[in-house]
C-alpha cells in the first residue's frame, strides 16, 4: 500500500516533527472498517473504547465495553466513538501501517479509529504523539493551533484534556482518502461535518521522565547509594554543599552513560505489551521446524511488538543482536532478529533456512511458547473458537 502523491524525502526533511501537512487523496479507497464493525469491536471486553459526548455544556466520557443496545440510544449528533488498537483486531486496518514503513516501527503506538456523526468532536486538545489523521468515509474539518505543552492551561473539572485557549492557525476539511499530519504537541480541533470515520496512526516518543523513571525503577539496584566525601563532611550540619550535589550528578551521569543499560530499557519499553492483562494464545512448540518444513505458516501475533538492537552497536559483535518482544529481551542472531522485526509477514521457506542454526531454533521456540509467534492455523482456530 503506497501513499499517492507523497514525497518521503521532502516529508522527512521539512515536515516530520516540524509542522503540519495536508496530503490530498493519499489513499484511493479508505474503507477498511465500517461503523457497524467498529461499534462491534467496542462491545468486546478486550478492546479499549470510549464514547465522548457533550450534553448541556458538560462533557461526558463513557468507557467500554458497551452493550449492543447502547448505540441505538445515542443521539443523532454531537458524539464520538473512539476505539484504540484497531490494527490488532482488523487485518485490513493493520495493512495501513505498510504505508508508513519509512518511519521507525518501534515508534508506532497504534491505530485508533473514531466514528462521529454530524457535530461529533473531542474538542480542542493536544497530544504527545505524532499523528497521521486519515479520513475514511464522510468528512471532518480540522483546525490546527499553536504548539502546546505542560504549561498550557486546560479547562478544569472535565474528563478530557481540553485546552482553555485555542487560536486556529490553519483550517482544512478532509475528504475520503485525505491525510492530515500533525506533529506532537500541536493543538488541534476536529469536528465531523457529516457522519465520518477517521483513522489516527500515532507515533509515540519516550519522555525524559519515562527514561529516568524506567531506568531507575527497572534497571538499577538499591545498593548504589550516595557516599559522603571528606569535602562534604566539612560543611555546616544543615547545609547541602556543592560537593554533595556534584556527587549526585556524577552518579546520574554514570548511569545515563551506560549504553547497554539504556538500550535494554529502551528495547523493553518500546515493545512492552499495550494490554498486558490479556494472555496470548500459543502453539505447541515441540515441532516448529517440522511444521514449517511441511508448509505451515508462522505469523507474528497482531498484538505483539518486536524490535532489535545490533550487538555491534554495543559490543562490536557483528553477527549478534538483542531481540525485544513484548517487553522481553532475548540474545539472538542478527539475521533472525532483523528478519522477524522488519517483516510484516513471515515466509516459511526463509524461516526454515534461518532455523538451521540451533540458537535460532531455540529462540523461535521460546517466542512460540510466549505467544509472540503463532502458527496461522492455531491463531485462526483460536479466533473461531472465541467466536463460537
Amino acid at each position: 500500500m503506497i501513499l499517492n502523491g507523497f514525497n518521503e524525502k521532502d516529508f522527512l526533511e521539512n515536515y516530520w516533527q516540524k509542522k503540519p501537512l495536508v496530503i490530498r487523496q493519499g489513499f484511493d479507497e479508505p474503507n477498511w472498517i465500517s461503523p457497524d464493525e467498529l461499534a462491534g469491536l467496542a462491545c468486546e471486553e478486550e478492546v479499549e473504547s470510549r464514547i465522548v459526548m457533550q450534553e448541556t455544556g458538560a462533557w461526558n466520557v463513557e468507557h467500554g465495553p458497551f452493550p449492543e443496545d447502547r448505540f441505538s440510544t445515542l443521539p443523532k449528533t454531537n458524539w464520538s466513538l473512539l476505539v484504540q488498537g484497531v490494527d490488532q483486531w482488523s487485518p485490513e486496518v493493520a495493512d495501513i501501517l505498510k504505508s508508513f514503513d519509512f518511519l521507525p516501527a518501534w515508534r508506532l503506538d497504534d491505530i485508533m479509529v473514531s466514528y462521529a456523526p454530524v457535530g461529533g468532536t473531542v474538542s480542542q486538545h493536544y497530544d504527545f504523539f505524532d499523528v497521521f489523521l486519515i479520513q475514511g468515509e464522510g468528512s471532518r474539518t480540522w483546525k490546527i493551533g499553536d504548539v502546546c505543552g505542560s504549561h498550557s492551561e486546560c479547562l478544569p473539572d472535565t474528563p478530557l484534556r481540553i485546552l482553555k485557549d485555542f487560536e486556529s492557525r490553519m483550517e482544512v476539511t478532509l475528504q475520503p482518502g485525505d491525510i492530515l499530519y500533525i506533529p506532537a504537541k500541536y493543538a488541534h480541533y476536529g469536528v465531523s461535518v457529516e457522519d465520518s470515520l477517521t483513522y489516527s496512526v500515532g507515533f509515540r516518543a519516550p519522555s525524559i521522565c519515562d527514561v529516568v523513571d524506567g531506568v531507575g525503577v527497572e534497571c538499577l539496584l538499591e545498593d548504589d547509594r550516595f557516599q559522603d566525601s571528606a569535602q562534604s563532611l566539612q560543611a555546616q550540619r544543615g547545609e547541602i554543599p556543592k560537593s554533595a550535589i556534584s556527587h549526585v550528578k556524577d552518579m546520574l551521569l554514570k548511569v545515563m552513560d551506560d549504553e547497554q543499560l539504556i538500550s535494554s530499557w529502551l528495547g523493553q519499553y518500546v515493545t512492552d505489551k499495550k494490554y498486558p492483562e490479556f494472555d496470548l494464545p500459543t502453539s505447541a512448540a515441540d515441532n516448529c521446524l517440522e511444521r514449517l518444513k511441511a508448509g505451515e505458516s508462522l505469523m507474528k501475533h497482531p498484538s505483539s511488538r518486536f524490535a532489535y538492537i545490533k550487538q555491534a552497536e554495543l559490543a562490536g559483535n557483528e553477527s549478534e543482536a538483542f531481540l525485544f518482544a513484548d517487553g522481553e529481551k532475548y540474545p539472538a542472531k542478527l539475521a533472525l532478529a532483523s528478519y522477524i522485526s522488519n517483516q510484516y509477514e513471515l515466509d516459511s521457506n526463509e524461516l526454515v533456512l534461518l532455523l538451521t542454526d540451533v540458537q535460532n531454533q531455540e529462540l523461535v521456540t521460546e517466542l512460540v511458547v510466549a505467544g509472540n509467534l503463532i502458527f496461522e492455523d492455531d491463531f485462526f482456530a483460536d479466533e473461531l473458537g472465541e467466536a463460537n
